[in-house]
């Protein structure tokens, strides 16, 4: 029996198809899109459209590669097996690294709304908030998948609650849409360089959906429920992000957007929704929970993962017989977001803004990582491969004319080096499991 068997296969198909519903709905999407609409204009529609392609494509050959390889793997599985040990090392360390950046970022994010409603210090509040979600992680993995389910549907409800909403003001409201969309600096107001520059903050808020590849494989039937998940891509991003941010850029001018306020928010008070700020509040703080959530549960699985291949100390390795959760590795993920909240605090100009810098990168990378692993294993279905690569290029292209994104693909790429060098020369431990025939 191997270490990854003594995981527990508690999670459902409908957590999993859960998992990958909610995944690409955090916060960012509430209150990030703001950038995007206000630095693209209307014609920003065009940026969701290509980064949608992208992650369509990219989960497609996951679910592909899932079917190629062998035993339970989650995506840094299938990359190990398509592309060897050294690009696992990698991918799996700079996806770790994305995510406890992640972590730290959204308990700074759910503190900071709780703040002005409990009355304690904020670093306890802080302490207090990472230590509830990660008690949910150690009760068991169904827990996790059980608090994912319902953080996941609340989104999704919310999202559907604001189409309706918005086909109401439709009907009920003369809505000058030909004046907002073009009466404002026209369609493409700040030029096509700027609907390239938004395509990687799209893409970021788009990302999350591989955590069900993870996921999966806690769950009864690993394949199958990758495939089941996989196949919800096109409703998450027809009709989430799609549908909403035109429904957006009709019911309100792009130029009454803020960047760092909800146009979600916006539309509703424009309307005069009751209750508006206080309902948009508790789906924001929803959403950050949900990545909190989510956060804890992928990097103590992609941590035990790597510890399972020989890329990190066996100690993490040890499974807990009751619950069977890696719990040391749950909890030294934990610890290390905790230190990148710290970072923020200490040195919020240089490290912590490193750090934050580095997830576009890693997140290009990984992607693709993928897209080579389902070119190498199914070299016979190769057009959506090379579409894939070709939008991670122009991304990359956008990222590196942008002053204010060039760096994150510059520190990104020495960071990777770095990743290799060490796993060219520290010392390896012991691989558990080998997946590759």
């Amino acid at each position: 029996m191997t270490q990854t068997d003594q995981l527990a296969q508690s999670l459902r198909t409908r957590h999993v198809v859960m998992i990958a519903l909610g995944g690409v709905i955090g916060a960012g999407f509430f209150i990030g899109c703001s950038a995007a609409l206000s630095m693209g204009g209307p014609a920003v529609i065009v940026s969701y459209v290509l980064a949608g392609l992208l992650v369509w494509l990219v989960n497609g050959m996951m679910r592909d590669l899932a079917s190629q390889t062998p035993g339970r793997a989650s995506f840094l599985g299938q990359i190990r097996h398509a592309l060897g040990d050294r690009f696992g090392f990698v991918a799996g360390w700079t996806y770790w690294l994305t995510w406890v950046t992640v972590i730290g970022v959204e308990a700074i994010a759910v503190t900071s709304m709780l703040t002005p409603y409990i009355p304690v210090p904020y670093a306890v509040l802080e302490l207090l908030v990472l230590g509830v979600m990660t008690a949910i992680n150690l009760l068991s993995v169904k827990g996790y998948g059980e608090f994912e389910y319902w953080f996941s549907a609340i989104k999704v409800a919310a999202i559907v609650l604001f189409i309706g909403i918005g086909i109401w003001a439709f009907g009920a409201h003369s809505i000058p849409v030909q004046e907002n969309l073009f009466a404002h600096g026209g369609v493409m107001p700040h030029g096509l360089m700027a609907l390239l520059a938004v395509i990687p903050t799209v893409l970021f808020s788009m990302g999350g959906s591989e955590i069900a590849t993870v996921a999966a494989v806690e769950s009864d039937n690993t394949e199958v429920n990758i495939a089941r998940a996989t196949r919800t891509i096109p409703l998450r991003i027809g009709c989430f992000y799609l549908v909403t941010i035109s429904m957006i850029l009709c019911l309100v001018p792009w130029s009454d957007i803020v960047p760092g306020q909800s146009p979600f928010l916006l539309v509703l008070n424009r309307f005069h929704v009751p209750f508006a700020g206080l309902a948009m509040g508790i789906v924001i703080l929803v959403a950050a929970l949900s990545s909190l959530n989510s956060g804890i549960y992928v990097t103590s699985r992609i941590l035990f993962e790597l510890a399972e291949q020989g890329d990190a100390p066996a100690v993490f390795l040890a499974v807990e017989p009751k619950t069977q959760l890696p719990r040391r590795a749950l909890l030294a993920s934990v610890g290390s977001a905790i230190l990148v909240a710290v970072t923020a605090v200490l040195s919020p100009g240089v490290i912590f803004a490193v750090l934050v810098s580095l997830t576009g990168g890693f997140m290009l990378f990984n992607n693709a990582l993928l897209v080579l692993g389902r070119l190498k294993l199914m070299p016979q279905k190769a057009v959506g491969a090379y579409v894939a690569l070709a939008l991670i290029a122009l991304a990359i292209i956008a990222m590196m004319i942008q002053a204010e994104t060039r760096s994150q693909i510059e520190m990104g790429a020495f960071a990777i080096v770095v990743i290799l060098l060490a796993e060219r020369f520290l010392p390896r431990g012991k691989k558990i499991q080998n997946n590759t025939p």
